[in-house]
């Protein structure tokens, strides 16, 4: 009957854990049909009246509650079998006894306590033993020595219990403690084992619930049938005799209710308290067969069974303890393997593991993350697969002498890898040798992606390099491979050659447009350097609007003019930038190595050659000779005399007379600036002007200029026209105007007789902000020209646009006047356009009577030149004033 049931009910009720509700359903089977079983076994009991096989009626269902629990941890297999073990034998110890008590009920001789109880008392060492292992919150793996410390505990409290208890009864020297004593001793014990079990309620285990009920039935039961016998009512067929059956039936049923913790496995733990534990166990029958053969008090049975118990637990807790310290030796190197394996599976490197072939046996997740590679399908492929071809040799030859090398060798490459798209990544690989060890052995490969590294080391030494506008090679590189050019320079070869090349009016650009088509324009420029140079040749960007061409391809000068024309014929042409096109010209200068050269000279004297291309008339290109080198030191000086020119009272301001060329009267002048070098004399405008533009020196000097010109105007009679000459860089000062005009009224100056020239370029490419500045005086009523017309890019748009009263017609147009046999085309076009805008002419650089005649005839109506006069102090130009009939040569 019990193993009929408890066959089939351990297939119903052991369901994996973390089953659905027909799972948790099937649990409460097994407790249900025991009680349903126990109770009917008891009913039937009681019916019987006492027949000679009605005891099987009682011990049946204790027997069937034992053999339950060995066949539930048969089928479930927990990992923890040895509680339920000890369980079953505290269980299977009760029927025992029941038995024992049984057969004295029938042949009605029952002692109170006797026989029944000295047995009964032996089953609970093994009960606590068994319900304290389960209970036990302390980890386990599947190891029969790991679960043999019930058996130790069991076995050594059950000697001290014979010793104490059933021994003596055994032996004739009577049970200890009276027989009211003994009718509470049992429910005490079921109290306590209850309460063991009820501390695992709160995990959601229903087994121990269970559990907890049966083991208080069971000490209810035991009060009952105590307190039955200790009144001398407990007779065979005597309800009271099978009170206890219910609470034995349910604890068995326990073992084939599911648990959480029966199918996981889990890795050892070791505590100090299982030490001290076993030690305790070991010493208790020790100690206790030393004090019996020390006082000879001791019976026959009591000697041997505490001898045998003291030599079964100093054999088992030897073994145990053996085996906690190999456990603890395992746990350690588990902990070290674990860790590695967390950081391993956590990393973003990937880890694998070859043999000395280079076979893979494990890879880790990052080679997923890393390369998109699943590491299980590389078990058993070679590590070289996962390098790119190119790299596939030398990584096997490091790979074969790592292994050569022996035990922990290790050696660190730089490889390609191939991603599972196709891509390559960078990676450091890391190869060392393992062979042998204890926690690894194999040849492990550690790899680690570096492309984002490598990437940025490549921008990095690039930016370190290169312009990050426009792409081309900075200084630095410009000079370190002029450096290289010079020093493999050949003297039968042809030589090297540098082009400065420097951007004419390029801040205007910025001014006008914003920086960011500046920047634009900038990129444009560098593409057209670059398409402009050989494939041999280096373009750089030396800085702001400055560029360097390189070159080392056969050529020589002819080569390096052929570029530098190619490049300002492609520069003519427009770019867009801010919804506009950009025209922007350059100056180029041309240095020709020589022998012995270094860079700073070459780059030096092809920008003393840029500079005098700027001289002359910018869009140009100039070849560096030697005199320029004495020039530009001579510019040096300037540039630094120049800044304390004013304070040094070196400058004057002269006239150039306005002649009407058809009375020939002089109706106003032109004011010129003039520099008396303490060494070198009067210098030249075209020398120092320049510089003074470059160097922002020009705002001193121009506001200067402008008051002595208005002072010397205020003392001439009205009607007559000053003219002065304006650089952009004024203009472009945010108080010009503001300054102009209170100039103007403190020195009670009529701005209607004032023209401000500006040269052809000047006005093409100012800026809003000396636009406004135009705008605003030509408001005031002063009056604008443009200076040296037909030499720069100024269009009849541009005229029509502008706020201008007076063209300037250039001394290169005039000059064609008497040069050219077909006659003065620019000059008659000129004057053409003036008259049509309503424009006042006046022509530069008259120097022949068949200029002015010419221009006579044409309607020109005012000159300026040698012919009708040089240019005049203050205080001659204001004698000539005097003589208003003062007429021309004819």
């Amino acid at each position: 009957m019990a193993a009929a049931y408890t066959l089939e009910h351990a297939r119903l009720n052991l369901s994996e854990p973390g089953a659905d509700g027909k799972t948790m359903r099937r649990t409460w089977i097994a407790p249900l049909i025991a009680a349903v079983v126990a109770v009917a076994c008891s009913v039937a009991y009681v019916f019987v009246d006492g027949a000679p096989w009605a005891e099987w009626l009682r011990v049946g269902p204790i027997a069937a509650a034992a053999i339950t629990v060995l066949v539930g941890v048969a089928v479930a297999r927990p990992v923890r079998p040895v509680p339920w073990w000890t369980t079953a034998a505290g269980l299977g110890t009760l029927a025992v006894a029941t038995w024992v008590q049984g057969d004295q009920l029938h042949d009605g001789v029952l002692v109170f306590p006797g026989d029944a109880e000295a047995l009964a008392v032996l089953a609970y060492p093994a009960l606590f033993a068994g319900v304290a292992g389960l209970t036990s919150s302390r980890r386990r793996c599947r190891d029969l020595l790991n679960g043999s410390e019930p058996i130790i505990y069991s076995i050594a409290v059950t000697a001290l219990v014979w010793v104490a208890v059933s021994g003596p009864h055994f032996d004739g020297e009577g049970v200890p403690l009276d027989a009211a004593a003994w009718v509470w001793a049992f429910p005490l014990l079921d109290g306590l084992l209850a309460t063991i079990a009820f501390r695992r309620i709160g995990d959601r285990e229903h087994r121990f619930g269970v559990m907890t009920l049966g083991f208080l039935l069971l000490g209810a039961g035991h009060a009952i049938s105590g307190w039955a016998a200790y009144d001398g009512v407990l007779d065979a067929g005597a309800w009271q005799a099978t009170a206890f059956v219910p609470g034995v039936a349910l604890v068995g049923a326990t073992a084939l209710m599911s648990g959480r913790d029966d199918h996981v496995e889990r890795a050892p733990k070791v505590h100090w308290t299982q030490i001290f534990g076993l030690l305790f166990a070991a010493l208790v029958p020790l100690g206790a067969l030393l004090l019996m053969l020390a006082t000879g008090l001791s019976s026959r049975s009591s000697s041997v069974v505490v001898s045998v118990s003291t030599v079964m637990v100093i054999v088992l807790a030897l073994g145990r303890m053996w085996r906690l310290v190999d456990q603890v030796r395992r746990l350690s190197e588990q902990r070290g393997r674990d860790r590695l394996a967390a950081m391993v599976e956590h990393s973003t490197d990937a880890v694998v593991l070859a043999d000395s072939a280079g076979r893979i046996s494990y890879a880790s997740p990052g080679l997923r993350t890393m390369l998109g590679h699943d590491p299980d399908r590389w078990i058993g492929r070679p590590v070289t697969d996962l390098v790119v071809p190119a790299d596939d040799e030398a990584f096997r030859h490091d790979l074969h002498r790592v292994v050569e090398l022996g035990s922990g060798a290790t050696v660190e490459v730089d490889v390609s890898l191939v991603h599972v798209d196709g891509q390559q990544r960078k990676a450091t690989v890391v190869v060392a040798n393992l062979v042998g060890g204890n926690a690894v052995d194999g040849i492990v490969v550690t790899i680690r992606d570096v492309t984002e590294q490598r990437n940025l080391e490549r921008q990095l030494s690039h930016r370190a390099f290169h312009d990050e506008l426009t792409g081309l090679a900075n200084r630095a590189l410009f000079l370190d491979r002029m450096d290289h050019a010079l020093r493999i320079a050949r003297s039968d070869a042809d030589p090297v050659v540098v082009l400065f090349v420097d951007l004419d009016d390029f801040k205007a650009v910025n001014d006008s447009l914003g920086h960011a088509a500046g920047d634009a324009v900038l990129k444009a420029i560098a593409d057209k350097i670059r398409r402009s140079a050989g494939s041999g040749d280096t373009a750089a960007r030396l800085g702001g609007d400055e560029f360097a061409l390189l070159l080392e391809d056969r050529g020589g000068i002819d080569r390096a003019i052929d570029v530098a024309e190619r490049l300002l014929e492609s520069l003519r042409e427009p770019v867009a930038a801010a919804n506009e096109e950009v025209a922007v010209l350059a100056s180029v200068g041309v240095a020709i190595a020589s022998p012995g050269m270094s860079t700073t000279s070459v780059l030096r004297d092809a920008d003393i050659a840029m500079y005098e291309a700027k001289r002359a008339g910018k869009g140009q290109i100039r070849i560096f000779d030697p005199a320029m080198r004495m020039v530009a030191t001579t510019h040096l000086e300037y540039r630094s005399d120049l800044s304390h020119a004013l304070e040094r009272d070196e400058m004057r301001v002269v006239f150039m007379p306005f002649v009407e060329l058809v009375s020939g009267q002089v109706v106003g002048a032109e004011a010129l600036v003039r520099w008396e070098h303490p060494e070198h004399g009067d210098v030249p405008t075209s020398d120092f002007l320049p510089i003074a533009d470059r160097s922002g020196l020009i705002v001193p000097i121009g506001s200067w200029a402008i008051e002595q010109a208005f002072g010397q105007a205020a003392r001439w009679r009205a009607g007559l026209m000053l003219g002065v000459n304006v650089s952009p860089v004024q203009l472009r000062q945010a108080d010009f105007a503001d300054r102009v005009i209170e100039t103007a009224d403190r020195l009670h100056v009529d701005p209607t007789s004032v023209v401000f020239e500006l040269t052809e370029s000047a006005l093409v490419d100012e800026t809003d902000r000396a636009a406004a500045s135009i705008d605003r005086l030509h408001e005031v009523g002063f009056r604008f020209a443009v200076d040296d017309f037909g030499t720069g890019q100024c269009s009849l748009a541009t005229l029509q646009r502008r706020p201008i009263d007076v063209l300037k017609i250039d001394r290169s147009a005039v000059a064609e006047f008497g040069a050219d046999p077909h006659g003065p085309s620019l000059a008659r076009t000129i004057l053409q356009t003036a008259t049509s805008l309503g424009l006042l002419t006046v022509a530069e650089g008259i120097e022949t009577a068949v200029q002015l005649r010419e221009l006579r005839r044409l309607g020109c109506q005012l000159g300026q030149g040698y012919l009708l006069s040089h240019p005049m102090e203050a205080e001659e130009i204001e004698r000539r004033f005097g003589h208003p009939d003062v007429v021309a040569v004819t």
